[in-house]
């Protein structure tokens, strides 16, 4: 491919391409919610089309986007059927659209071309924060992040530049309503919480939140990660959620609004 990234990532996980290596992740999975094991077992037996992978990433090249890592690649197979299910139910009506961590674009990008010409895109993302990611390479990636974009055709985009922990609060304040958001910002059980419950708020009812990595039980700089936060989290509020579907990412369809 010619980002690099790898089709069979579920069966060929490697310490080189994530921290933990497969052994690991499959010991997180064991130790899923039971209140997501009958949705998981659906998922994994559900049929997966890899050739859409594919399909993107020829549209990728073709549009000239600059891509340097192929994370988004690994869930395209299991999200595609649910995102196309998402938008078929809702005609030909625009879809608020909000996703926490874009870094490049790249599941942006996919976004655009799955549900072309529906999506008005809000983004959250820091791109560059000395004390969490000082690498030199870090600073080409929000310039990266916006010449791709720059070759999209969303409705409107508004980025919102920071840490979404302080700018989802703003957003709930000014009334804002989403009817899809994709979670894949900080990956420490803390942020990934705070994400998920300000989140509940700002989805609409009938929308549906996706929620990335679900099995990483450990987070990027050490202590508890997003699968922690998702179990508490819907042990708490599951009664206003469907689980929608549960694999390397939760989704979940907003039922009834949340007393707050």
């Amino acid at each position: 491919m010619a980002d690099g990234s790898n089709p069979n990532f579920d069966a060929a996980l490697t310490d080189a391409e994530d921290a933990r290596g497969a052994g690991d992740k499959l010991r997180s999975l064991t130790k899923i919610n039971p209140r997501f094991a009958a949705t998981l077992a659906r998922t994994m037996l559900a049929r997966r089309d890899h050739a859409v992978v594919e399909a993107f990433n020829a549209h990728s090249e073709t549009v000239g986007y600059e891509f340097t890592s192929g994370w988004a690649s690994n869930n395209i197979p299991f999200v595609t059927p649910l995102l196309r299910d998402f938008a078929a139910k809702r005609g030909d009506a625009a879809i608020r659209y909000l996703e926490i961590g874009a870094y490049e674009g790249r599941n942006l990008a996919f976004m655009d071309w799955l549900i072309p010409g529906r999506l008005d895109v809000t983004v959250i993302d820091p791109w560059f924060d000395e004390a969490l990611n000082p690498e030199e390479k870090y600073h080409a990636v929000e310039p990266r992040f916006r010449r791709n974009m720059a070759k999209t055709g969303f409705r409107s985009m508004t980025a919102h530049k920071g840490f979404s922990t302080y700018e989802l609060p703003r957003m709930l304040a000014a009334g804002e309503q989403f009817d899809l958001i994709y979670v894949d910002g900080s990956h420490t059980a803390l942020a990934v919480l705070i994400d998920l419950c300000f989140c509940a708020s700002l989805l609409s009812v009938g929308g549906m939140v996706v929620l990335d990595d679900y099995w990483h039980d450990i987070s990027e700089i050490g202590g508890p990660g997003v699968k922690q936060a998702t179990d508490q989290f819907f042990n708490a509020f599951g009664r206003y959620f469907e689980i929608t579907a549960v694999y390397r990412q939760v989704a979940l369809t907003k039922i009834a609004e949340i007393p707050r």
